[in-house]
């Protein structure tokens, strides 16, 4: 038991930058930013929708781990603030335009009524699967409905490297189904090869940005 809670957080620590970085350039590659105010949103959104999905991490570094993922989003949103306040990129006014407090307040405890309820199960179980990513997503749309493609894409980014991995995902839970096509290791030459792609797929999203912004 102890050997097999020693792999699940070695897969944890060494996947986490690559899951950022995928979720990063895939929400990019996909939702396709028009300005500095989308490119925030989608590289928030998309990391924050590939990194949660393992706050459901089972040993005690792990949960160090899963600590840091909620301490990233909390930076994740006073980033966002810092910007608004000094770049003026009115993202507070553009969320209220789309919100009310009562929507906020709301869709911040269902954001952190799931988590806590996913911090609980076991790794690779609810906050793994499409129902865990409704609810989230449901309960960002209270907050911003913007940001939920951004999320979902990041998300989605997250099960799909998982179900590459040997380890099986409950991605239907509640059913006990479990999907795996073990074609590689968390820890093996794939995570390497992911964490590069991705952060070439980021850079070149960046560029191709910047070619259309000049053309504008």
């Amino acid at each position: 038991m102890i050997e097999i809670l020693n792999v699940i957080e070695k897969e944890i620590i060494l996947l986490g930058k690559t899951h950022m970085v995928i979720g990063i350039a895939a929400s990019l590659a996909v939702t396709h930013p028009r300005n500095i105010s989308e490119i925030i949103l989608a590289v928030g959104g998309g990391a924050l929708g590939a990194l949660i999905s393992d706050i459901d991490v089972e040993t005690s570094a792990s949960r160090q781990y899963a600590d840091k993922i909620t301490m990233f989003s909390l930076l994740a949103v006073l980033t966002v603030i810092v910007l608004d306040k000094f770049f003026n990129i009115e993202v507070i006014n553009k969320i209220m335009r789309g919100s009310n407090y009562e929507r906020i307040i709301i869709g911040i405890f269902l954001f952190m009524g799931v988590c806590a309820f996913g911090r609980e199960k076991p790794h690779r179980t609810f906050m793994h699967s499409f129902l865990a990513m409704l609810l989230l997503s449901i309960a960002i749309n209270f907050i911003w409905k913007k940001v939920v493609i951004y999320f979902v894409v990041g998300f989605l980014s997250h099960l799909i490297i998982d179900i590459f991995n040997k380890r099986k995902v409950q991605i239907f839970y509640p059913f006990k189904e479990r999907i795996a096509l073990g074609w590689f290791c968390a820890d093996g030459l794939a995570n390497n090869v992911f964490f590069i792609a991705g952060s070439v797929a980021i850079a070149a999203e960046i560029v191709l940005f910047i070619i259309r912004f000049i053309n504008i």
